[in-house]
């Protein structure tokens, strides 16, 4: 590189303004030089003598790029008349060509290290730290056992963790996510989608969900794990069909309703050619099916589960006794298994004897010889001994064990509310109310529906709310309790909107209505302002939509304006209050009509089921049961004798299933679900990572360097702003401002707030930012360190492992770019040492130290490449290592398990084989290059 002799036509790069790009000499004369940048337009002029620019050249086996844009491999160079001329192989066509330093692109950025350090194009000292520590932590958090996981807006909740970890982890996961009614099957769907596209085993979802629930679906993926889904209608895939292209195509992540799919063949067809990786249907308890005459709504699903690998399915009312709805649901997920009803039902009597079996494993009772040998007999392969036995991990270990081998829990995951901590207790507030002439002259030799809701008969259909009592209870009631949130539940949109009426014309109350015949933006309108709490509704009027999806568990009063006939219906309206976060106790208020069917409902879902004050998992199988009795004595509410006969009968069954349930294979399931002797060291990961100050110092930095300005507001937040000296544009910053939190404690509860954390997109778009630019790649500092001579120098040079390999294999899980950090002396020797607070020089006194230091820098360099190389082989035969014996262990696992639990597919062992494979591969591949130097000066 020469700074003198110029000349027309030469190339040039400006020490100052590197953003210029490559310039050409226009004109020279015995004081100044001008030089013009095509690249930007501009022209300077400067004094020949302190010129601050550095002539470009290229040597033989650089690649430089044609004005033209292609590129070519330089084999020869020669000067003539003081401009250089390249011989050189053009890629494209392998064409020998001659390009003069005249026809160079005006474009050129110089990326490598060593050419920006020799060409002066020098960086602020602290960008180098940037880059390190962005590569540090970038390598923490791709081997981190939370990724995908902590950055979701959450509580900490043991058993939704540890179904996502457990769900989120396994190549193309089938699962049907059935917990209770308020224990986060949705918050356990989010965690696994956002684990899988993180860890880029997923990269294109589809979710299906009801009409209702799509702009819920739409609004929690983007809060809580900051996804955006696109909604898909008819009116959006019928423009991109006129367009003749496949609308499904042109994004990653989409969320339609089930309806869509139903009335729209050709939208679903569309959906079907499209490629997918998960496909996500909530509540999938409402795709029916027999053998006989399956609904359109299941083989609408049912095709899609065939053709897309991973597939979760939610429901909170799975049967639990064996029934043909269930069976259904895990024949959309294993079809090859799950073939024949009959064997099915076989299967399932059999959990009953392994329940039995491990039962004194979970309730460390004493174990006989006879328990010893049932164990070493229905798991032989376990090899299991007395002293295998004697502590609770060693007991919860085997037990994991045997539900691995055994039944539907790899692919069936249920928590029971019973046994999970956090929830309230729920009090029965029954109304009593005469029975209304007007009604009575309706009931008599009525349908059952007109017997359980008297209100929608046409002849009372716009008067009713003239004479119902309940009507007046209702004012009455949310007068005396004000200011205290209320939601409302009836089985019909029209009561809704008339109950909303009457609260409009003759009371002040501010009040909501929420039912299917509004668009989903006015359901969402409708539900923020009942959750305002300062201004918004006092009381939300819902149709029978509002028991399904919606979480309102801010409020602690419930009225059931009327009954449901199912008691599952009953759960999904509680459920709506009485889930994980409720704070209080629920308030659930039943204004009944005495002597009605809505009275023998009560007494029934009460005494019969005791489904008010306690969740009730045999709700379903009561009802099937009873249901003839049940509906007789509604026919009949006058004969106290039927509903007597009635309850007792239920009371009997409830019973009986119960213990049906505590006996079989619900006890599996639960250990299995909940995490219990697995999910701990997550939890601690996750707390250690929550309380850690590594992302907000590192964040600080990146904003400072960047130049976003950071604001103390109080409370654990900081309001962002761009500043003047912005240095590029961040991804998913709002240049308007935004409020961020790194505390969990505050993204719960302020949810306008930007819960940052290692997951979250603006973070790695910061890290990103940081990598990919230029910046940082060069550059020379001052330290003052008193015990050193003045005048020292080091030279730090980072390096980085890494390997090209598809996203799919994950290769970061055993060897992310791997940061390698070699420190050379003077004397060209390796140190330890390590600087703070490095000052810039200014860039006259940094060229002439790079100037004066070149040879000696040019070894050292040479010297820690070897090192850099040295140390990478030592990184690289340990992830080898590492990743053999985790996938030889992955797979002599799913294979020992195969042979007992058909469960394991035969895809999960042959992915794993040839993952193991590839990585291999990919790893021996690895190699070492340079990422940026600093030259540090003693300056004390």
């Amino acid at each position: 590189m020469k700074n003198d002799g110029f000349h027309i036509g030469q190339r040039w790069l400006s020490n100052t303004e590197t953003e210029l790009g490559l310039g050409a000499i226009v004109s020279v004369d015995f004081r100044t030089v001008e030089i013009l940048f095509p690249a930007t337009g501009e022209i300077r002029r400067y004094a020949k003598n302190e010129a601050p620019l550095t002539r470009l050249t290229y040597a033989v086996g650089d690649r430089i790029t044609h004005t033209e844009e292609w590129q070519a491999t330089v084999t020869a160079v020669t000067e003539k008349q003081g401009v250089l001329v390249y011989e050189a192989i053009r890629e494209d066509t392998k064409e020998s060509v001659t390009i003069t330093e005249a026809l160079l692109s005006p474009l050129v950025q110089l990326n490598e290290p060593e050419q920006r350090l020799f060409n002066n194009q020098l960086d602020l000292p602290k960008w180098f730290e940037l880059r390190l520590q962005s590569l540090e932590h970038d390598y923490a958090y791709q081997q981190s056992s939370t990724i995908g996981l902590a950055g979701a807006r959450i509580e900490l909740i043991p058993h939704q963790l540890h179904i996502a970890a457990e769900v989120g982890k396994r190549y193309a996961p089938r699962v049907l996510l059935s917990d209770e009614v308020g224990l986060g099957k949705t918050i356990e769907a989010a965690l696994i989608i956002h684990q899988q596209l993180q860890t880029a085993r997923s990269q294109r979802v589809l979710i299906v969900v009801p009409d209702s629930l799509v702009h819920q679906w739409l609004v929690e993926m983007l809060r809580r794990v900051n996804l955006h889904f696109s909604v898909f209608d008819e009116s959006r895939c019928a423009a991109a069909f006129e367009e003749g292209s496949n609308p499904f195509d042109d994004e990653q992540l989409v969320l339609c309703s089930l309806d869509f799919l139903v009335q729209h063949p050709k939208h679903h067809q569309q959906a079907m050619d499209s490629q997918w990786d998960m496909l996500v249907v909530d509540e999938a308890h409402h795709l029916g099916w027999s053998e006989a005459e399956p609904s359109t709504e299941y083989l609408r699903i049912e095709a899609l589960a065939k053709v897309i690998p991973a597939v979760l399915l939610l429901t909170a009312t799975p049967d639990q006794l064996g029934h043909q709805s269930h069976f259904a649901r895990l024949r959309l997920l294993d079809p090859a298994r799950f073939v024949d009803y009959e064997s099915f039902l076989a299967e399932e009597a059999s959990y009953a004897k392994v329940a039995e079996i491990v039962t004194p494993l979970l309730e460390e009772a004493p174990l006989t010889t006879e328990h010893i040998a049932a164990l070493r007999a229905l798991a032989p392969e376990l090899l299991i001994e007395a002293n295998d036995l004697d502590t609770e991990i060693k007991r919860l270990e085997l037990a994991h064990k045997m539900i691995d081998l055994h039944g539907t829990g790899r692919i069936l995951f249920r928590n029971r509310r019973a046994s999970i901590e956090g929830f309230p207790a729920r009090a029965l507030n029954p109304h009593a109310l005469n029975l209304p002439a007007e009604y009575s002259a309706i009931v008599d030799g009525a349908d059952l529906s007109d017997k359980l809701f008297p209100e929608r008969h046409p002849s009372v259909a716009e008067a009713w709310v003239d004479f119902d009592p309940r009507v007046e209870w209702l004012i009455e009631f949310l007068g005396n309790i004000k200011p205290a949130k209320v939601l409302l539940i009836c089985a019909s949109a029209t009561t809704a909107q008339q109950l909303a009426e009457v609260l409009r014309t003759k009371t002040g109350i501010r009040h909501s209505v929420f039912h299917e015949g509004m668009s989903i933006v006015d359901r969402d309108k409708a539900a923020h302002y009942f959750a305002d709490p300062e201004t918004g509704a006092q009381v939300l009027l819902c149709s029978e939509i509002g028991s399904e999806g919606r979480n309102f568990q801010f409020a602690h009063h419930l009225i059931l304006f009327d009954l449901p006939l199912t008691p599952d219906l009953l759960e999904q309206r509680i459920g709506r209050l009485d889930r994980i976060g409720q704070t209080r106790d629920v308030q659930i208020h039943v204004p009944y009509l005495t002597g009605s069917a809505q009275h023998v409902l009560l007494d029934w879902y009460h005494q019969g089921l005791d489904a008010f004050r306690h969740t009730c998992p045999t709700g379903s199988g009561v009802f099937e049961e009873v249901s003839e009795a049940l509906l007789t004595a509604c026919h009949s509410p006058a004969d106290t004798h039927l509903s007597e006969q009635l309850i007792a009968m239920s009371q009997q069954v409830n019973t009986t299933l119960k213990k049906q349930l505590d006996e079989g294979r619900d006890r599996l399931l639960e250990l299995n679900a909940s995490g219990i002797g697995k999910v701990d060291s997550l939890l601690e990961d996750m707390v250690a990572l929550d309380t850690s100050i590594a992302l907000p110092k590192f964040m600080s930095r990146v904003f400072d360097a960047i130049g976003i300005h950071q604001e103390e507001k109080g409370h654990d937040c900081f309001i962002l702003t761009p500043t003047e000296s912005m240095v590029n544009h961040l991804p998913g910053f709002d240049h308007e401002g935004m409020t961020v939190t790194y505390r969990r404690r505050i993204a719960t509860t302020l949810e306008h707030v930007h819960f940052l954390t290692w997951d979250h997109p603006l973070v790695h778009s910061a890290i990103e930012l940081v990598l990919t630019e230029v910046l940082g790649k060069s550059s020379v500092g001052f330290v003052a360190d008193t015990t050193q001579p003045a005048g020292i120098y080091w030279l730090e040079a980072l390096y980085v492992l890494e390997c090209s390999a598809p996203k799919a294999l994950q290769v970061g899980r055993y060897l992310p770019p791997t940061p390698l950090r070699i420190c050379m002396d003077a004397k060209g020797q390796p140190t330890d040492a390590q600087f703070d607070d490095v000052r810039p020089t200014g860039k006259k006194i940094a060229q002439q130290l790079v100037g004066a230091l070149k040879p000696q820098l040019e070894k050292h360099i040479s010297q820690a490449t070897t090192l850099a190389h040295s140390q990478a082989n030592k990184v690289l035969q340990g992830a080898l290592v590492t990743m053999r014996e985790s996938m030889t262990e992955q797979a002599e696992r799913l294979r020992s398990l195969q042979q007992r639990n058909p469960a394991v597919r035969d895809e999960e062992i042959e992915f794993i084989d040839l993952q193991r494979a590839a990585l291999e591969k990919a790893l021996t591949s690895a190699d070492v290059r340079l990422d940026a130097l600093r030259i540090v000066v003693n300056n004390p």
